[in-house]
């Protein structure tokens, strides 16, 4: 299975899920300026969007968007606290995917680091985040994880989303549960491991 990413874009969800669950995954390197691949792949030929995380199956096939490719993950997990366990469990671990996917990451973040967003809409989306920074928080404010009693594809999606609004002028101090929940899944050795790794191949020259 390859998995293809870009440090610290979203991708990041994925590579922790697959670490996550002892998937063995080819991790592919690629830039999103250029749309390269390190071994000179076009990220566009993989990806009609040009984007990451793009997942390519032992089988040949091709899946892309963050809930899909994280759902996938899921449900090959090697074990059992990255897998949804009953129907309704799925259901909750889709609504979440899906949260942190429009509410967080499109709506906010994505428009927060786009090159060509307008600073007038950066600074809307500021202050439009900060509604479903709520809601997450009051969905963790008695709880470690947002579904069922395990890390999941859920929270490796959160984590990465957390870790952006550092750097996107998106101050946490006010969510008690999610600084919580950072700084306890900061812990997890696939998290560290993930970190990392991406830090590392950020740090050095990408090869077309």
């Amino acid at each position: 299975m390859k998995l293809y990413y870009s440090p610290f874009a979203c991708s990041l969800a994925s590579h922790i899920a697959c670490r996550e669950a002892g998937i063995d995954v080819v991790l592919k390197r690629a830039e999103l300026s250029s749309k390269r691949v390190e071994g000179g792949e076009d990220l566009w030929a993989v990806n009609p969007m040009g984007q990451v995380p793009t997942l390519v199956t032992d089988e040949g096939r091709t899946l892309t968007e963050n809930a899909a490719v994280l759902m996938y993950i899921a449900d090959r997990a090697a074990q059992a606290p990255p897998r949804a366990t009953d129907d309704f469990t799925r259901y909750e671990l889709n609504r979440w995917l899906s949260f942190v996917a429009t509410e967080l990451h499109k709506k906010g973040l994505w428009l927060i680091y786009a090159p060509d967003t307008p600073d007038a809409v950066k600074d809307y989306a500021r202050q439009a985040i900060h509604k479903p920074l709520g809601v997450v928080n009051a969905q963790l404010a008695a709880r470690e994880v947002l579904v069922g009693d395990h890390f999941s594809v859920a929270d490796a999606y959160l984590f990465w989303a957390l870790t952006l609004a550092a750097y996107a002028k998106v101050p946490l101090e006010a969510y008690p549960a999610l600084v919580a929940f950072q700084k306890l899944h900061l812990a997890r050795p696939a998290v560290r491991e993930a970190l990392r790794f991406e830090r590392d191949q950020q740090q050095r020259p990408f090869a077309a």
